[in-house]
């Protein structure tokens, strides 16, 4: 009788962790900050949120000629921007103005990505396989 109580136990564990959900990974994403270059309120609103951020912060700025440049932001003052363009190649500081500015948008540093998402899903996946392995090993070992 034991025996078989073992056995419905380590079966009914197996099931169990077979069956149940994982946790999905989720990148955050931050809103991004539009206005158009003819509002002077937008324009306001978008110089105090830029003046904001802090020094150092990852950005990526949209303009309304030109291509949008990413770089590391170092100072903004109420009329322009001072930007450090991340290159490969190191450049000097940009100074931007803020008319020609249409969006900031932060970019998040060291979150999640695909790789890193895959390589725990699979180490999840491997230590949950050994562990039932074992379990089943040990209940039908007796």
């Amino acid at each position: 009788m034991l025996n078989s109580v073992k056995k419905a136990m380590a079966v009914l564990s197996c099931v169990a962790m077979a069956t149940s959900g994982c946790a999905t990974t989720r990148a955050t994403r931050l809103a991004q900050v539009t206005f158009p270059p003819e509002g002077t309120a937008g324009r306001a609103v978008l110089v105090e949120y830029v003046q904001k951020l802090p020094p150092g912060t990852l950005v990526r700025v949209d303009r309304a000629r030109g291509r949008s440049l990413r770089g590391t932001l170092m100072k903004a003052t109420d009329r322009t921007l001072f930007l450090q363009p991340k290159t490969r190649i190191s450049e000097g500081v940009v100074e931007i103005a803020m008319d020609s500015v249409v969006s900031v948008t932060p970019i998040p540093q060291g979150g999640s990505n695909l790789g890193r998402a895959i390589g725990a899903g699979a180490a999840a996946g491997a230590g949950a396989t050994l562990a039932i392995f074992l379990i089943l090993i040990a209940a039908f070992n007796d």
